[in-house]
């Protein structure tokens, strides 16, 4: 089968004291390189791209780059795999393309598995300017979600289990209860990939709804995963609905394009920059034109 990437669609939020994207996008492109890495992230490009014939509205294209304390080695045809030949104050780091729309408040990203997914995004915009006390940050990337689908999962007034495939990672660094516990419980087995369901009792017993505000929780923080969650299915505790509209699978309700991966042009064994960013444009002017 042939080889395809995935552009996923995202809302950007603020608090009311916190500025907007593009001014603290505006400061990280003013800081030099160096200054810009927080933690093992780092945005190595970002570019304020006027209105064009692509994309009629002012646009920030951005590179993300993850460091990562080991990586793969060279594969001569002859030979076994040998060092890459790093010098010694260098990492192995993994790229993740970006656009955000100001106008729209919108971050498309092309996913790459080990690279920066929307949280951390999230969190390096948030950690700007950590030594100041005076300044506050406050964004959230979140997953944008076909609307229809939104409006039932809302209407559901409890739900009686939610059912979720995930790879273990996508758990990793979330902060709500449940995902630590997944986490912890994963990690002390050395699994890869987790299928779990929390049910509530039967209609008819005490307990037949799980908790709102913990099950929702849960959901937000695996729904701002790029990719390495397969299903997040919710059950309304309703009885009195049809079988069919008591069930949702939100993965399958957000909103992303899949391109063979042939659409990227590759250098030095690399997916480069401009056609990244280009697949970016494209996905992102085919959604100015169907979504509100």
């Amino acid at each position: 089968m042939a080889r395809t990437v995935t552009i996923n669609l995202f809302d950007v939020t603020r608090g009311t004291k916190t500025q907007a994207l593009a001014q603290t996008l505006q400061e990280y492109a003013a800081l030099s390189i160096e200054q810009r890495l927080r933690d093992d992230v780092r945005l190595d490009q970002v570019q304020q791209i006027k209105a064009d014939a692509v994309l009629k509205h002012e646009a920030f294209h951005l590179d993300f780059a993850k460091a990562r304390p080991t990586g793969p080695g060279r594969m001569p045809p002859s030979r076994p795999v040998a060092d890459v030949g790093l010098e010694h104050d260098e990492l192995f780091g993994e790229e993740t393309a970006a656009l955000y729309l100001p106008h729209k408040n919108w971050l498309l990203t092309l996913h790459n598995q080990y690279g920066v997914g929307p949280a951390r995004m999230a969190s390096y915009f948030n950690a700007l300017d950590p030594g100041s006390a005076e300044r506050h940050f406050d964004y959230e990337i979140r997953p944008r979600i076909d609307q229809h689908a939104l409006q039932r999962m809302k209407s559901m007034n409890g739900f009686s289990h939610v059912d979720v495939i995930a790879s273990v990672g996508a758990f990793e660094d979330l902060t709500d209860d449940v995902s630590e516990s997944v986490w912890q419980a994963a990690e002390s087995v050395r699994a890869m990939r987790v299928q779990l369901r929390l049910s509530a009792n039967p209609a008819h017993q005490r307990g037949r709804k799980l908790n709102m505000r913990a099950v929702r929780e849960f959901i937000q923080g695996l729904l701002s995963r790029d990719d390495g969650v397969d299903k997040i299915e919710l059950k309304s505790a309703d009885e009195q609905l049809d079988q069919n509209d008591r069930l949702i699978d939100l993965i399958e309700q957000k909103i992303r394009l899949r391109y063979p991966a042939t659409q990227l042009d590759v250098l030095n064994l690399r997916y480069t920059h401009d056609s990244k960013i280009a697949l970016l444009r494209r996905a992102c002017s085919h959604w100015l034109q169907r979504l509100e």
